[in-house]
Formats: structure tokens, sequence, C-alpha cells
């Protein structure tokens, strides 16, 4: 079973928030005996006793989209959200705008995961009840779990700015300036949700905006919060141990990667850490172990590339560190670094040229990066770069 991140878990802390209070709504109706006794079943929370009554309402008026909604949301407090599903779909057959039936609709495609439908379902509310700021909220949550961040951030302001009070608005807005790394805009915006929702998840996304503005020593300050409210959070330790990395403490933060390895053989920070740590007081033995790991996790993750080529530099594995740089500057072009190391090795193999070709791409990408605003190092929040 896959654990989740620091950050899923965080993530499920706003889909609490998002979904208080927003079980599917009953539509209006005129009531018949066993409409008004599922009624009663759903309120005493019997609910198979309501499913079968809501099924005898149905058969004795299938047209009426109010049983098929009630019907629905009975199946929806059951779990059964396939069964929900094709109840509202029934209802919206006879109905397609209804807003009620398209919110609930949306809601459990939501609660089964699926986000691109559940978008649809509350995108389809909203152009009956545009200001219908709940839904939007969902909806920006469903395009963040898209990875759709532009869309899910615009989604999100506007519901921030109708309700600044709301911890809910404040923690999904907050956490996607995360992910668009937003970090100064992130942070107090995820401490307004932190104040009146002190859990271990919280306390470890604000770490996680600490990190991004490399502010190692606040960050380590709530991971270790996190820690004392959750001691078996998944990859914590890894995490408290890139802030110790931050903060020049090799020592301890190998200390925290061992731990977190001990859990999670397969924690792949926990693995690219050390394998850097290790190049970097010369183990190259341990370094490269780690490093091939990490490697074997995720062969694509260009800052461990960089590591293991820069592990085969030092090895004067000269044709290794170039065939793997190449690749790496080739789908991330602007990745400082790598252009250092492949500089490096066209040197050390006397091609001058080429070097100075690098050397000129390195100038570029610096003023370019002078030009705008900071942007965090591999240190920062995580070995992985998206670089544009």
């Amino acid at each position: 079973m896959k654990k989740a991140s620091t950050l899923e878990g965080a993530m499920l802390i706003a889909l609490v928030f998002l979904i208080r209070g927003m079980r599917p709504a009953p539509a209006a109706q005129e009531k018949g005996d066993a409409c008004r006794n599922a009624d009663l079943a759903l309120s005493q929370s019997k609910l198979r006793d309501a499913l079968s009554l809501f099924q005898t309402c149905h058969k004795q008026d299938p047209s009426r989209v109010e049983a098929l909604s009630s019907l629905g949301i009975v199946y929806a407090r059951l779990g059964e959200f396939d069964e929900a599903i094709a109840a509202y779909k029934q209802g919206l057959a006879l109905d397609p705008w209804n807003p009620q039936l398209n919110m609930n609709m949306g809601l459990a495609y939501l609660k089964s995961g699926r986000y691109e439908e559940a978008a649809r379902s509350f995108s389809r509310t909203l152009l009956v009840e545009s200001d219908n700021s709940r839904v939007e909220e969902l909806r920006a949550f469903c395009h963040y779990q898209l990875e759709q961040y532009e869309l899910a951030a615009t989604e999100a302001q506007r519901v921030y700015k109708a309700a600044p009070q709301e911890e809910s608005a404040a923690f999904l807005l907050g956490s996607i300036y995360l992910k668009l790394r937003f970090y100064d805009k992130a942070i107090p915006l995820i401490d307004q949700a932190l104040r009146k929702a002190d859990s271990a998840q919280t306390h470890a996304l604000l770490g996680e905006a600490y990190m991004g503005i490399r502010a190692f020593r606040k960050a380590l300050q709530e991971f270790t919060r996190a820690q004392e409210l959750q001691p078996d959070m998944p990859g914590l330790n890894s995490r408290i141990g890139a802030a110790l990395v931050g903060l020049g403490d090799p020592e301890r933060a190998t200390v925290e990667f061992d731990k977190e390895l001990v859990r999670d053989p397969n924690n792949f920070e926990a693995n690219y850490y050390l394998g850097r740590l290790k190049r970097e007081s010369n183990d190259y033995e341990a370094a490269t172990k780690y490093l091939e790991k990490a490697l074997q996790l995720r062969p694509d993750d260009p800052s461990t590339v960089r590591e293991y080529s820069a592990l085969a530099i030092q090895s004067r594995d000269y044709a290794t560190a170039e065939s793997m740089l190449r690749l790496v500057v080739e789908k991330y072009p602007n990745y400082f670094d790598a252009h250092v190391l492949l500089a490096e090795v066209y040197f050390k193999t006397h091609r001058p040229e080429e070097a100075e070709r690098e050397k000129a791409i390195m100038e570029g990408l610096r003023k370019k990066e002078q030009a705008r605003s900071p942007r965090p190092s591999d240190d920062t929040l995580h070995p992985i770069l998206d670089i544009p």
C-alpha cells in the first residue's frame, strides 16, 4: 500500500476543511409516506432502512428528481459512490442543470478520487450558482489534485477574497502557492490555517514553505513540531534531515536520513541526500550505493543525475558524466549546476571551445536569474527540480 506523503496528508486536511458541512444537499419534494419515512430514517442515520424506503419512493414515481437525489445521498453516505453517481445521473437526465444534483455528483466523484469528473460537475453547478464560493473552492481543490496549479490558484484566489477568514480557503490557496513556489505568499496563508488546525500535517506543510525561502531554522522548528504531534509521519525524518543540511549540519542530517531508511528503504530523498553527503565526504563507495538506489527509484531526476555525474567526475569517469549531463541539459536547458559540471568535463578532457560555450550559457542563466525573483536551490524544497 502506498504511503501518503507529507503534502498529500496535508491536502487531506484541506479536503476535510472543504467538505466539512458539505454533505450532499437534499432537494425539496412533496412527500408520500415512503418518502417521509425515508427522510426520517436518514435523519436517524438508519442508512439501510433509508435506502430501501427511498428505492420504494423512487419506484412510486420514477420521474421525480427529488427521489433520485435522495437516493444518491444515501448511497454516498454509505460510501457506495458508483451507485450514488448512477442515481444522480438519472436525476440529471430529467433535470440537466439542477445545481444540487450537479454539486452532489461532484462530491461523490471527489470522494472517490475522480477529480476531473468532479471538476466538471462543480463547473455545471457554478453556471447556475455563480456566487457559490464553496463549490468554487471544491473545484479549485480538484484542479490542485489534477496539478493544474495556475487554474486552481485563480479559483482559490476568488474564494479567499470572498471569505478571507475561512481556514479552508487560506489553506488551499497557501498550498497552491507552495506548488507555484510563491513561498512568501504561501507562509501567512498556511499559518492562518494552522492557528485553527494545529495538526502535524499543517506544521509539516508550513515547514515546506519555510524550506522554499531557505528559512531552514524555522522549517526545522515546524518539522520538529509535526514529529511531536505524529512521530510516525512518512517522510518526516527526511524533511528534518534536509533542513539540517540547509543549516550546515551534515552529521545530524545523516542520523535523520538513516532513521528514514530504517522505516522505508525506498525513500528517495534519504537515499539522494545520503549519496550526496557521502560523496562530499569522499566516501565514494557509500555514495555510489545510495545514488544508484536513488536513480533506481527516480531514473530521470536531474539532481540525482547531477550528483552521480559529480561522483563520476571525481572518479575520472568523464565519459559517463558527459553522457548523463548532456541528457539532463537537453531536457532542462536552464539547469545551471548541470552546465557547471559539463564545463568541468570539457576542461578536463581538453575541449576548451566546448567548455567556453558552457560558460557562456552559465553567464546567460546567471543574468536571467538576477533579473527575476530568487529561485530556490536544490537544498531548498526537494532534490527534484521542475526547471522551466
